[in-house]
């Protein structure tokens, strides 16, 4: 990294670790604020480097190297979204520069589900069985006694990254090599499945209190990966159920010790019974932030900022607009020949916000996790059915040629 320049005098400094497609609309929040904005990311195609005030080419988990970098600046906070493998290093700049956000202990729990799952147990949060291993042979005895079909996760990835359903015997070695393939510290998961009906959660949390939660339906693909590509909002509860909710992320908030964040919480409805998957002290991805936004009527983006800043900002929420998200999705990989998006689309009243990401000539791979992603979509409708249905027509409706090639599959 080159020398850190001197901060502009009279702003407060921002730090974003992580210079992402879902990074992006924080950065330019962020400057709209007014904020001196640094962002933190390794050199390369990250379309949040040019955007802040300054580019730390700096790798998001390196703890060490960022605190230096931090401290000698005289940052003033600390954010991320739409990722968890930076959430380490988020923590460790909160306890040593004295910021606000999640501890770095909490943090910790939050980025390894082996940590998470065992606070879980240890403060009564309902999850599912798992057991954590070293091998395929223990992977082998896990499944055996746990009951097929299991999950296989990576505990320390995110964004669906090594994550498997596996129904058989026969494909557990295949979901043990995916999973350690994306995990830093080769502790893989082996983990109860649980059939219901999975939904999501966005909760607000001021100091150690859940003052806000936000429910919303999920849409993934087919399994045996079932990554999440959209979202929809409101999910209606009925107060008996809502009130559930409230108890189960609270738990969890508590059995982590998050402390001022935006949480994105994963939960199941199985066998009349609500249990916690995941929770992650950042913001979700996947759109989430703005199906919030569109839902609630208040910049989620400005209130993680702020929370940062060591604010108390007020939730009112005075929309209720129903609305839908879904990422565009290319089904083989290969260079892009064309991609057009018809007036009809670009120009439908119900679209909030429409965003290519590649252009000809661009590579693109067949959609299996999020970052493959092409795009998105966000939309209004009469209720969360309706928003979906559009969602998916306008998507549909979007051209996009690929040349598929050996080299790219």
């Amino acid at each position: 990294m080159a020398s850190v320049p001197s901060p502009n005098s009279g702003k407060h400094r921002l730090l974003v670790l992580g210079g992402g497609v879902y990074q992006v609309p924080l950065i330019r929040r962020a400057r709209e604020m007014g904020l001196e904005t640094i962002v933190v990311t390794p050199q390369g195609p990250y379309p949040g480097i040019n955007l802040g005030h300054h580019h730390w080419d700096l790798d998001t988990t390196d703890e060490t190297r960022i605190l230096a970098a931090a401290g000698d600046f005289g940052i003033d906070a600390v954010v991320t979204t739409g990722t968890d493998v930076c959430l380490p290093a988020l923590g460790r700049l909160v306890d040593e520069l004295g910021l606000c956000g999640p501890s770095a202990a909490a943090a910790r729990k939050s980025a390894d589900k082996t940590l998470m799952k065992q606070a879980f147990l240890e403060r009564g949060v309902p999850t599912a069985d798992y057991e954590i291993v070293a091998s395929i042979a223990d992977a082998t005895r896990a499944a055996s006694r746990i009951g097929f079909p299991v999950m296989v996760k990576a505990s320390d990835s995110s964004g669906s990254r090594g994550v498997t359903k596996v129904d058989s015997p026969s494909f557990l070695e295949t979901a043990w090599q995916r999973a350690l393939a994306v995990s830093r510290n080769h502790r893989i998961l082996v983990e109860q499945y649980l059939d219901g009906v999975e939904f999501g959660a966005q909760a607000f949390v001021t100091g150690d209190k859940v003052v806000a939660i936000f429910p919303h339906n999920d849409t993934v693909t087919l399994p045996p990966f079932q990554t999440p590509v959209g979202h929809s909002m409101p999910l209606d509860f009925s107060p008996e159920r809502a009130k559930e909710l409230h108890e189960i992320v609270g738990k969890a908030v508590s059995a982590l010790g998050i402390r001022n964040a935006v949480c994105n919480v994963d939960l199941i409805l199985a066998n009349g019974r609500m249990k916690m998957l995941e929770i992650g002290a950042r913001m979700g991805a996947t759109c989430l932030p703005e199906n919030v936004a569109v839902f609630a009527g208040f910049d989620v983006y400005e209130h993680l900022i702020r929370l940062a800043l060591g604010e108390s900002p007020e939730i009112k929420t005075n929309c209720n607009q129903p609305n839908a998200a879904l990422l565009l999705r290319a089904q083989i990989s290969g260079i892009v020949r064309e991609i057009r998006v018809p007036d009809e689309v670009a120009r439908h009243p119900a679209v909030v916000e429409l965003r290519v990401d590649v252009k000809p000539g661009d590579r693109v791979r067949r959609f299996q996790v999020g970052p493959d992603r092409i795009g998105h979509i966000v939309v209004k409708g009469a209720d969360a059915s309706d928003a979906e249905r559009l969602a998916t027509k306008l998507a549909d409706a979007i051209v996009l040629q690929v040349h598929s090639t050996k080299a790219s599959e």
